[in-house]
């Protein structure tokens, strides 16, 4: 009941740092880039979320399978389960990079309205976006292993770190002359990376099955992919209903 509390507590403050810092930040990123530039990083931002969905529904299959395998006390399984699914965290990593750098670039270059003159930082932008997406992506056998140990005061702390840490960014964006848009997508990019690798020497140095060996269990990768089916479904609705709605108020 005591370690209930303490990771209820943790989430609960994380929720509510996380949720007052943001809604600070968000004003402060529409003062340092302007309405024009804040639009067109919000609609380059969206393009690339809008692949998304794979990864919260591998999220959640990764999450119920570390802690199943856990209960059972086999720890060869364990570290099975966690190979395969940073494997297929990988492979949809480089799924998303090809569909973004085909399919979202074309959205991008022919679909949007982007001022002429900022298509160029518009394409700087795209390229971060798909950068940081790509690490979040690559993350999450980490952030789950870290939530199905029950860790919340570091998941929380890290969350943290991670929010103020783009509040620094945009303060940052306030004192500098150069091209804001194009400085604050690489900015958070860098920032994605720290906490990436933060996560990475984390789990490595806390869990034993998050020392990476390659292996490849078909059964395995069908279990998961098939608990993530439905799951999928529910996550592209939630995202062309976030940032398809924005990319349609773009075109109209």
């Amino acid at each position: 009941k005591s370690r209930i509390a303490k990771n209820t507590m943790f989430l609960y403050a994380r929720m509510f740092v996380i949720m007052l810092v943001s809604l600070y930040t968000s004003r402060m990123v529409l003062q340092a880039l302007g309405v024009e530039d804040y639009g067109v990083y919000n609609v380059v931002a969206g393009s690339v979320a809008l692949f998304g969905f794979m990864n919260s529904a591998m999220s959640m299959a990764t999450q119920r399978f570390l802690n199943f395998y856990m209960v059972k006390g086999d720890a060869s399984l364990l570290r099975k389960v966690f190979a395969m699914s940073f494997n297929i965290h990988v492979a949809i990593a480089i799924v998303v990079v090809l569909l973004t750098e085909t399919v979202g670039l074309w959205i991008l270059n022919t679909q949007l309205n982007i001022p002429l003159e900022r298509m160029m930082a518009a394409r700087w932008v795209f390229h971060f976006s798909v950068l940081t997406f790509c690490l979040s992506v690559i993350q999450v056998p980490f952030n789950s292993a870290i939530l199905a140990h029950e860790r919340m005061n570091v998941y929380a702390v890290i969350s943290i770190v991670e929010v103020f840490l783009k509040l620094g960014v945009v303060f940052f964006l306030l004192n500098v002359v150069a091209d804001k848009l194009v400085l604050y997508g690489g900015l958070l990019s860098a920032v994605s990376l720290s906490i990436f690798f933060v996560y990475l020497f984390f789990s490595w140095r806390s869990f034993k099955e998050c020392r990476y060996r390659f292996c490849w269990d078909k059964r395995l990768f069908c279990e998961i992919a098939g608990f993530s089916g439905w799951n999928i479904f529910g996550q592209i609705a939630q995202v062309l209903t976030t940032q398809g709605v924005n990319m349609v108020a773009n075109v109209f």
